[in-house]
């Protein structure tokens, strides 16, 4: 009997997902669990006799767990993580096709296979040195910002909350302003004036924005989305079109590369979905940190 050790989070999304109902249904399908609240202490103690771990959260608590797993020895024991999407966007279930219902995603452990995922290394920024999703600056930060206004109104969903995102998109991409950027890619110049700059992992982030459409997460390099003025007016209708229900991915200036080094000249930054504000003209450099974690997928 495989044994599993469950990491969750309950104030994910807007569902009720009860420990004890999860816990039932893991073991229905032969896994001995054991359970652990990522809101408590100890919850990153993991035996060597574990096979895999579950994640039951949205995006951010994958981060937190893949925080840990980084920070272990490379002697220690490599531990796979499935992803039970409970969150919000769900963007790093979606980039690998991991069944968006708990029933569904659970009996697909019975015959998983493993999935190798890079990490983004980021030299430069003090506190945070990695990223699973993306790092960017310009419009999206903006968006985090507005998001958590204390004035905002508060959604009632998640479904909710995520058109409430796009809707503010929009807005903040009519009256947004380009910034200068100095950005190496694998040593080629790409430095200019945008609206946004993302160096992506994963194919989607925000609100469910498909803008890495050909990422994947075990290539071993990023997919860096750069928004000149240029493409303002095709992006807010992107935008617009996803509103409505379209899901039609733009033709976006997207180059691949191993390593990143920028100056952004402006405050306004973002690692996957935590908003900084840095010092002008701060380096950063990204490099691809190839296979360091692994989740399992369909």
């Amino acid at each position: 009997m495989a044994k599993v050790k469950l990491l969750h989070n309950a104030k994910a999304g807007d569902k009720d997902h009860s420990n004890q109902e999860l816990i039932e249904l893991i073991e229905a399908k032969g896994f001995s669990c054991e359970y652990a609240s990522v809101k408590e202490k100890g919850w990153d103690k993991f035996s060597d006799d574990t096979d895999f771990l579950i994640v039951a959260g949205g995006d951010g608590t994958v981060r937190k767990v893949a925080d840990k797993l980084l920070q272990r020895s490379l002697l220690d024991k490599r531990f796979p993580v499935a992803i039970l999407p409970l969150g919000t966007a769900n963007n790093l279930a979606k980039t690998l096709e991991v069944e968006e219902t708990t029933e569904a995603a659970v009996e697909l452990w019975q015959s998983y296979r493993k999935r190798s995922f890079d990490v983004g290394r980021v030299k430069g920024l003090e506190g945070k040195s990695f990223f699973i999703e993306a790092v960017g600056y310009g419009i999206f930060p903006s968006l985090i910002r507005r998001m958590q206004s204390s004035d905002k109104i508060k959604p009632h969903s998640p479904e909710e909350e995520l058109e409430l995102a796009l809707e503010e998109l929009r807005n903040i991409i009519s009256s947004a302003t380009t910034c200068y950027c100095e950005i190496e890619i694998d040593g080629a110049d790409y430095s200019g004036d945008y609206l946004m700059v993302e160096i992506l992992n994963i194919k989607s982030i925000g609100p469910n924005l498909f803008l890495g459409p050909d990422a994947e997460v075990d290539d071993g390099v990023f997919d860096v989305l750069l928004l000149p003025e240029g493409h303002r007016d095709e992006f807010q209708d992107h935008i617009s079109d996803k509103l409505k229900g379209h899901q039609v991915n733009p033709a976006l200036m997207i180059i691949q590369g191993k390593q990143i080094k920028l100056k952004w000249h402006g405050s306004d930054c973002h690692i996957d979905d935590e908003r900084m504000e840095l010092p002008e003209l701060l380096e950063i450099i990204i490099e691809v940190q190839p296979q360091a974690l692994e989740f399992l997928v369909p």
